[in-house]
């Protein structure tokens, strides 16, 4: 992978991959420009909307930064610039090829954009898609998870931890299984590499609310408070474990 940073001028800030792009441009980052190709192949709503696409032989994930909360109804999405290398998107394609480069089971970064005028930007990210995955909170509304998933799933956690890395939202809805069980960890907006060790059991925590948040919603959630502990001792089991 070779991250290439091109800045074009009038604002307009891009990071890539080179092997996955060779020249990005606006329309890359616009839901209007794939639709019109009729290479959309789905959508995924939260604090805005991401979409799925198929370009070539790639499928790829592109999703629009946008605020959460009460700031949200007035900025949306917009943020203040400092920088185009502390703007959310650029950040979060760094950290993304860091833990790549570390072996861990995270999407792919293909480019991210930032849009400056004046003292605000807006920023898009594409990522690669990660082949037959679903979260882990859609899967346990219709089934449990094996004990050892959820080792798996400790591990994964652990691996994150182990190259500190800091995930801002640890929740269910962020852990990804393939058909191969593999575990994977997405959403790293506002995520950092941290020095120390302190901080790495609010991560576990804020995993752990989740379940009871989702168990507590969902008529049916096939989880139960017993199967953490197999969570913990697979995350135990890798914690600062030799690679």
């Amino acid at each position: 992978m070779a991250t290439i940073r091109r800045d074009i001028g009038a604002g307009h800030y891009f990071i890539f991959d080179d092997t996955l792009v060779s020249h990005p441009n606006e329309d890359m980052f616009s839901s209007h420009f794939w639709q019109l190709q009729n290479k959309v192949t789905g959508q995924a709503k939260g604090r805005g909307t991401t979409i799925f696409i198929q370009h070539e032989q790639q499928q790829w994930v592109l999703r629009h930064y946008k605020r959460g909360g009460m700031i949200g109804k007035l900025l949306s999405d917009q943020y203040f610039f400092v920088g185009v290398e502390h703007s959310r998107a650029f950040k979060e394609f760094r950290l993304l090829s860091l833990m790549q480069r570390q072996g861990l089971r995270v999407p792919v970064p293909v480019a991210a954009r930032v849009h400056r005028r004046g003292l605000i930007y807006r920023a898009d990210l594409i990522t690669q898609n990660i082949p037959y995955s679903r979260d882990l909170h859609h899967m346990l509304c219709e089934a449990p998870l094996s004990n050892d998933d959820w080792s798996n799933v400790g591990k994964a956690l652990a691996a994150m931890h182990n190259c500190q890395v800091y995930h801002h939202d640890a929740n269910i809805r962020n852990i990804m299984m393939d058909n191969n069980r593999h575990i994977w960890l997405i959403d790293f907006d506002r995520c950092e590499v941290r020095s120390g060790e302190s901080w790495k059991q609010s991560n576990l925590d804020r995993l752990l609310r989740s379940l009871r948040k989702e168990k507590e919603k969902n008529t049916t959630f096939h989880w139960e408070f017993a199967q953490w502990q197999y969570f913990l001792s697979g995350y135990k089991g890798a914690i600062n474990a030799p690679s």
